[in-house]
């Protein structure tokens, strides 16, 4: 340690040495220079874990808030301890002072944590009002300067660690979300594209949920259609897209049975203009009979089939899609899981209706000339001639072979020429040109006789087309119908789970039931309106339901009774009819939020079903 010795010369002798001390060298360390404060080196800040108790809050920008309106923040360090560490100097008597991070103290007390890590640093050696314009400085930054993790962000980190092996309850107990948020995130985190839809603010998690899975599975058609929906109507094309689908792995079972006997399979109905196939309604057998069933089996492999769902029902077991007799059902258990049938009968739940569905066959037109049929129009069917005609078509051929065993003149040419008055010549002339105008009276019968046959023949292809064109747009409005029916009942069960009823609910009851008073009556009404209000357990579970509701609820569950009976008015096919009681509804509906689909709006009236769009 060196050591600073005085130099000055003082009055005081000096002790007296012995010799050796006397002829020993005097050493004299040099003094230490002094340091300026920029050159003293800082104190070392220190990383502690301390018990939050022990901890001075200092004063924060923040004033107001509370630990319950922040569940997210709260749980997680309840679950998982304070993991970012608060801000603090020591003070000269040894306090620790936090200046950032209060919150988590606060729920650390709360929660009675043992401790918490804090990073501390010596107080500032600046003036009181110096070092209070520092401190708020520097929560505002900590609070404002953050870059938040995305909605997409966070649920591909889920998504992540599910993929890792952390279970769904796991990641809930760790992120600090509820279950099923977490199962959503999950499902959502797998797609970029639901991700970037949630972070723009295209979709909620639930919509992009069904956007996610659509992309799992590769469909880029209903991935680009959904993404072309807005909001409003995501959940009516979301239904429209899972009923095309539906009906098509429906469509693949049943063209199974067809595909094994040899025929081909159509996804889609061919367009009336289409030239790669033929409607076997336009064919008949090359030797003019009508096509038969055996024809079409022996001459499979020229032929492709599309089948289509009828508006006729079958009943099939709801596992094996087998068919059902009707007669063996106990149809009073349905809608109750655990009701007994009665004995030698099964539950109604274990059964369903599903279409029937009928095929239209199409014969591949490059094998039309080798299949053995040959087009309808390519035969002349019932050419008649009326009594007032002077001549059909056989007379035509009849006087064409008298020419041909004449010698043009009309004579026969076996027969021997013989002397011709002048009378006689004038008769054979008028003869012949009587045949002739005969002839042409019998060719231009004909023609017409054929051009008549050629139009009828046209215009009922003509019409055929047009019926099944009126079919298929029956068909494709009723699976717009359905799609409707489905997201309108989701949107109404949500909107009946409210304790209040809406402004407009009081009117249009009272107007319901003064225009219909067995409205609430009607066939199925009150099974509908339980569905839409929760109700499982029939009309006692609604009574009691009643009996502890309050007042405002009460006025729901009549709405919701309303509601019902007009819901089971409005099938998919509401489009085709006119209905006042409808059309109340469905205005009311769209009144209160829900956006009608095209179908919807044809049923209230507002549009005309022929102009909505069955080809998108």
């Amino acid at each position: 340690m060196s050591t600073a010795i005085d130099t000055a010369l003082t009055s005081d002798p000096l002790p007296d040495l012995d010799d050796a001390a006397a002829e020993a060298p005097v050493v004299v360390e040099p003094a230490a220079t002094a340091q300026t404060p920029a050159e003293r080196p800082a104190p070392a800040p220190e990383a502690l874990m301390l018990p939050p108790g022990e901890l001075v809050i200092d004063d924060n920008v923040r004033k107001s808030f509370d630990l319950g309106d922040h569940p997210d923040v709260t749980d997680s360090i309840r679950h998982r301890g304070v993991e970012t560490p608060v801000k603090a100097h020591r003070e000269l008597d040894g306090t620790i002072t936090v200046f950032e991070g209060q919150v988590r103290v606060l729920t650390a007390l709360a929660f009675k944590l043992p401790e918490v890590p804090v990073w501390v640093t010596p107080a500032p050696a600046v003036s009181p009002a110096e070092r209070a314009i520092n401190r708020i400085a520097e929560q505002i930054n900590a609070n404002d300067c953050r870059i938040p993790l995305t909605d997409g962000d966070r649920a591909a980190g889920m998504t992540q660690m599910f993929e890792f092996g952390a279970s769904l309850t796991r990641i809930s107990q760790e992120i600090g979300r509820k279950r099923d948020q977490v199962k959503l995130a999950v499902t959502v985190g797998a797609s970029d594209t639901a991700c970037r839809a949630v972070d723009s603010g295209q979709l909620d998690f639930e919509q992009a949920v069904i956007l996610a899975e659509y992309e799992k599975v590769g469909d880029t058609d209903a991935v680009a259609r959904l993404l072309a929906t807005s909001q409003s109507m995501f959940a009516y094309e979301a239904k429209l897209i899972a009923g095309e689908r539906a009906e098509a792995r429906q469509r693949f079972l049943e063209s199974l049975s067809y595909a094994a006997h040899g025929f081909g399979v159509l996804t889609r109905e061919p367009a009336a203009d289409n030239d790669r196939f033929i409607n076997y309604e336009l064919l008949r057998t090359t030797d003019d009979r009508d096509i038969t069933a055996d024809d079409l089996d022996a001459t499979a492999a020229d032929w492709v089939v599309y089948l289509f769902p009828t508006d006729q029902e079958a009943l099939v077991d709801a596992d094996s899609g087998s068919s059902v007799d009707p007669d063996t059902v106990d149809w009073q258990t349905r809608g109750l899981p655990d009701a007994v049938p009665a004995e030698g009968k099964r539950h109604a739940d274990s059964v369903h209706r599903q279409p029937v569905w009928e095929p239209t066959c199409y014969l591949r037109a490059d094998r039309l000339n080798e299949s053995g049929f040959a087009l309808a129009t390519d035969f002349d069917h019932d050419i008649e001639v009326s009594d007032n005609d002077v001549s059909g078509a056989i007379e035509v051929d009849d006087v064409a072979s008298h020419y041909e065993e004449t010698d043009g003149t009309g004579v026969p040419e076996d027969v021997p020429a013989e002397v011709e008055t002048a009378q006689d010549i004038q008769r054979r002339e008028e003869a012949a040109r009587a045949a002739e105008q005969r002839a042409e009276a019998a060719r231009v019968t004909a023609e017409r006789v054929a051009a008549e046959r050629i139009a009828a023949e046209r215009a009922a292809t003509e019409r055929r087309e047009q019926e099944r064109e009126a079919a298929r747009r029956v068909r494709e409005l009723n699976k717009q119908g359905q799609a409707a029916l489905e997201a309108r009942r989701e949107y109404v069960t949500g909107y009946l789970a409210r304790k209040t009823p809406p402004p407009l609910a009081a009117m249009f009851i009272a107007e319901s039931l003064a225009d219909e008073p067995g409205l609430l009556s009607e066939y199925n009404a009150d099974r509908t309106a339980h569905e839409l209000l929760g109700i499982t357990g029939g009309r006692r579970e609604l009574l009691t339901a009643i009996s502890t509701a309050k007042p405002a609820r009460c006025q729901v569950i009549t709405l919701g009774l309303v509601l019902g009976a007009y819901e089971k008015r409005t099938g998919k096919d509401a489009w085709r009819y006119t209905d006042r009681g409808v059309r109340r509804y469905l205005h009311f509906l769209a009144d209160n939020g829900h956006h009608l689909a095209p179908v919807e709006q044809a049923a209230a009236g507002d549009i005309d079903p022929g102009t909505i769009d069955i080809d998108s």
